[in-house]
């Protein structure tokens, strides 16, 4: 027996920003495609069905942060323990590998991975280094949230921007250039840590001079930040990502009095990108809350997901990190926006990812938001109490429903 469509789910209410749709429908998929909505799609028409009645269907949600490159990059985890089992169909690596082992990183871990992955090139061709040590450690200057757990600098270490030798462009440019599919664009890290404040600038200008010639786009970590966010901005252009951008440490979106500087709210109506990037020393929960209450929302929510690392009880996964964004003041809307059509045009995907239109790729995520009492905490010890959570039931991935190897 042959059947028009391989997948049906029936009876959810299908969320799509990108069809200002919300609506009780059901919704088939074929050939790795989305392949029809409708009111009522007959049961004996699909080989298999999903009754998800009571439920969300929204498009495979995207995390444009996260760290895979495993057992090369400390802390690096797989994209298919953290990612599908969390509703994540695709997600993007930013920069754990520079053009030195980007062949290796692509055939070894993003070509094995069940998850969609892409990824960001480091400026420096050593890729990201681990310049920081554990929490609570007692030597060197202290960076992070003041008045919280403080995360100790280790002089024996270097950070993968402070020898600007490293920051090649030429062959930065090339290896984005000889990987069209994979390599989306560039990434640097700009931390008293990492580059130094000496080196901010210079970094920034090439970055600045890959993304160009590229035509791709900048990804800039700011957390920790020696230089003012309005030297930044200098350097980036619409569609450029600024993450951990609410981070607490000195040089973040607020002045002295609490408000969101002038500069800050100016690039964001430029068009450059706030990536939220909530590993929990690099986002403070009561900047965020002030932030969003004076209407300056992030563009995209991404988990900067990673193993658990020393002093670092709690890793975020994606919807935990909507969830938490929910609490702060932001709707279960503006969440899964962020998280679908924004992040997929965020990475450049938009028209295939980030949509269930008919004929895009055939990804959705089933989520239920539960009502109780969920705590979630920043680097600084600051908890927050969220009276829901949005927890992932089904994933979708091109068009089946996903099972782990």
């Amino acid at each position: 027996m042959s059947f028009k469509y391989d997948l049906l789910l029936k009876g959810g209410e299908i969320f799509d920003p990108t069809q200002n749709l919300r609506e009780i429908l059901d919704i088939a998929f074929s050939h790795g495609k989305v392949a029809a909505i409708s009111q009522e799609i007959p049961l004996e028409e699909s080989k298999e069905t999903k009754n998800v009645s009571g439920k969300l269907v929204t498009p495979g949600l995207i995390d444009i942060h996260g760290h895979y490159f495993e057992h090369i990059v400390p802390f690096s985890t797989s994209a298919d323990l953290v990612c599908l089992p969390n509703g994540v169909t695709t997600t993007m690596d930013a920069g754990s590998s520079g053009w030195t082992h980007f062949e290796g990183f692509k055939e070894f871990i993003l070509a094995q991975q069940q998850t969609r992955i892409m990824a960001l090139v480091n400026l420096s061709a050593l890729g990201m280094m681990a310049p920081r040590r554990s929490v609570g450690e007692t030597f060197g200057p202290t960076i992070g949230v003041s008045g919280g757990p403080q995360t100790m600098l280790d002089p024996n270490r270097v950070g993968e921007l402070q020898d600007l030798r490293y920051a090649q462009v030429e062959e930065a440019i090339r290896c984005i250039k000889d990987n069209p599919k994979v390599a989306l664009g560039v990434k640097i890290r700009i931390d008293h840590a990492i580059s130094g404040e000496a080196n901010t600038i210079p970094a920034l200008e090439r970055a600045r001079a890959v993304a160009d010639a590229t035509d791709s786009f900048v990804m800039v970590h700011v957390a920790n930040v020696p230089v003012p966010l309005s030297k930044v901005f200098e350097y980036l252009k619409p569609g450029d990502i600024v993450t951990h951008i609410f981070h607490s440490a000195e040089n973040n979106v607020l002045d002295k009095k609490g408000y969101v500087r002038t500069e800050v709210k100016e690039a964001k109506d430029k068009g450059i990108l706030f990536d939220i990037g909530a590993d929990r020393k690099n986002f403070g929960i009561n900047l965020s809350m002030s932030a969003i209450e004076q209407n300056v929302l992030p563009s995209t929510l991404s988990s900067d997901i990673t193993k658990v690392r020393p002093g670092s009880e709690v890793i975020y996964t994606l919807p935990e990190v909507m969830s938490l964004y929910m609490a702060l003041g932001m709707s279960l809307d503006q969440v899964l926006t962020c998280s679908t059509q924004t992040s997929a045009k965020a990475i450049r995907q938009d028209g295939s990812l980030g949509t269930l239109r008919v004929g895009s790729v055939g990804d959705a995520t089933v989520i239920e938001v539960e009502s109780g009492k969920f705590e979630y905490s920043d680097g600084s010890g600051t908890s927050i109490t969220a009276k829901e959570r949005i927890t992932p039931r089904l994933t979708i991935k091109d068009g089946q429903v996903w099972h782990p190897n």
